[in-house]
């Protein structure tokens, strides 16, 4: 599976970044997310988070470790633990006076069922519609 899902924000990459690349932040506006774990120093390469939450009713925890982090521009992490495998990648480009934000997840999940695919992207666009309402916000 291979999901990109991207957003226009009227927010600087800075702004958006200093939300998205805050693991502490995830509950604010990742709906799967309800509490967060994360390391002393979380855009470090090979910190590691541990998420707890839940998708479609489901209860389960995750851990993500970063694979790649450009400030305010890129944070890629790899999931260790937990129902998915494969990775998730936050990116973010200056667009006129905002941003352009993406989020692409890769690989599968350990409970997939038709339509998985159309379901998580659906979830990953609310996501940013609520991180797009949090940075908007406060810009």
């Amino acid at each position: 599976m291979d999901i990109l899902v991207e957003r226009d924000m009227r927010a600087s990459p800075q702004a958006v970044a200093a939300v998205m690349f805050d693991p502490a932040r995830d509950p604010q506006w990742i709906g799967g997310a309800q509490s967060v774990e994360p390391s002393e120093t979380p855009t470090q390469i090979g910190a590691r988070t541990r998420r707890h939450g839940g998708f479609l009713g489901r209860k389960f925890s995750w851990v993500t470790e970063v694979a790649a982090f450009e400030p305010d521009r890129r944070l890629a992490m790899t999931f260790l633990e937990g129902p998915m495998q494969g990775s998730v990648t936050y990116q973010i480009a200056p667009a006129g006076a905002g941003s352009r934000v993406s989020i692409r997840n890769q690989g599968r999940a350990g409970f997939a069922f038709p339509g998985m695919a159309w379901m998580l992207r659906r979830s990953v666009a609310k996501d940013l519609d609520r991180l797009a309402a949090l940075v908007e916000a406060a810009a």
